[in-house]
């Protein structure tokens, strides 16, 4: 019995503890709930007071009304004076709160802000009116009469010979174009142009299994050595290569006169981050890693590659 009782106390001094705080909350509580509500009615005061004098002001402002008629009407007897009630004297405030502080400034501040817009309307309406009373007034101009007018002169016009029809011209005969040969895939070449031996292997099988001429660079340095004495059809390159990357081979393609017109499509494994830059240094078709390969055999089909005249 004597081991249990430090328990029995400690347990006790918690359930105590947890009492007490529950007290506590309650309390606060109640009393932050009553000065919500205090706040509130003090600003509904604040903001009716406002309005009242907004009001008063208004009545005071308006133009007086005309006189009324005089009319000899029997006076009746007048009524006794009611009797004034004597209001009490104002008891002291009880010291406010700092929530209730703050909700006496905040609807102070209301009433302000009403009052001072009611002010300025009625300082905007006053200035219209007097801007529309001093307008001129835009004579209207006189019309003279009908023997004043100067007599009107008819000319009839005759009638202008007809021009003759100009015979049109007949239409020079213009041969329509000579149909423009396109390459077969036997005879298209497309330089793949890759670091990565692997990918320049599966590239070049899926691009032979097609039928397509595969040419392979390792950089761009060894693509622009190619270029030297090999004119491609088509050009696949990725972007991140030692020595000369995807971007600058693309801009050394565009600035040469003889592959300028080279179709380029680039492979990334960011798309969306090259994709503004690739397509501003002339690049037709940028694909992520890994892209669909029946999205880049469809590209390669879609161009017509003409056939070089034997």
């Amino acid at each position: 019995m004597h081991a249990t009782l430090p328990w029995l106390l400690a347990a006790l001094a918690v359930f105590g503890v947890g009492v007490w705080r529950f007290v506590v909350s309650s309390r606060r509580a109640r009393e932050m709930r009553a000065a919500r509500e205090q706040a509130m009615a003090i600003a509904l005061a604040e903001a009716q007071r406002a309005a009242r004098q907004a009001a008063a002001r208004r009545q005071a402002d308006a133009p007086p009304a005309a006189p009324p008629v005089t009319r000899t009407v029997a006076r009746a007897p007048a009524p006794a004076p009611a009797p004034i009630a004597v209001r009490p004297a104002p008891t002291a405030e009880p010291a406010l709160t700092d929530a209730q502080v703050a909700a006496r400034a905040e609807a102070q501040r209301i009433a302000l802000e009403a009052a001072r817009r009611a002010k300025a309307q009625k300082a905007a309406r006053v200035e219209n009116e007097r801007r529309a009373a001093e307008a001129p007034v835009e004579p209207r101009a006189e019309v003279p009469p009908a023997a004043d007018l100067p007599a009107i002169t008819r000319l009839v016009a005759r009638p202008a010979p007809p021009k003759p029809t100009p015979v049109p011209a007949p239409a020079p005969v213009v041969a329509p174009p000579a149909p423009v040969a396109a390459k077969s895939p036997a005879e298209t070449v497309i330089l793949m142009v890759d670091d990565s031996k692997m990918v320049r292997i599966k590239t070049s099988r899926l691009l032979e299994a097609h039928d397509y001429r595969v040419v392979t660079a390792v950089d761009g340095e060894d693509a622009v050595r190619q270029l030297e004495t090999l004119r491609p059809d088509l050009v696949i390159t990725d972007v991140d290569m030692p020595n000369l990357d995807g971007f600058g081979l693309a801009r050394h393609l565009r600035g040469q006169a003889s592959t300028a017109s080279i179709p380029i499509v680039m492979i990334t494994s960011a798309e969306d981050r090259h994709r503004d830059e690739a397509h501003a240094v002339g690049v037709g078709l940028v694909l992520g890693k890994p892209y669909p390969e029946d999205a880049l055999i469809a590209h390669i089909r879609s161009f017509r590659f003409a056939a070089t005249p034997a």
